[in-house]
């Protein structure tokens, strides 16, 4: 889906040389917050939501798959982010 078409859409990107994951997100409710989440539901990054494109350094993460979930006044949104390590 088009994320201009369904403004609550999370577009997702990892930058694996230097670790990072930037998402775009249109805040609906100004103080819009988001969480990463291990595959056990436990919350291991938490954070505002700055502007359209928010930056999160991941260095400190060690496994492989996580979910991103932004909450923006009474919705939330969860979108699946997967890390892949250089060897």
């Amino acid at each position: 889906m088009d994320p201009r078409q369904n403004p609550s859409a999370i577009r997702v990107r990892i930058d694996q040389i230097e670790r990072l994951l930037m998402f775009d997100y249109d805040q609906a409710s100004g103080d819009a917050l988001f969480d990463i989440v291990d595959p056990s539901g436990r919350i291991v990054k938490t954070g505002d939501v700055s502007g359209p494109v928010t930056q999160v350094r991941l260095t400190d993460l060690d496994g492989e798959e996580y979910y991103l979930m932004v909450l923006d006044g009474e919705v939330s949104t969860v979108s699946p982010i997967r890390l892949r390590r250089a060897v």
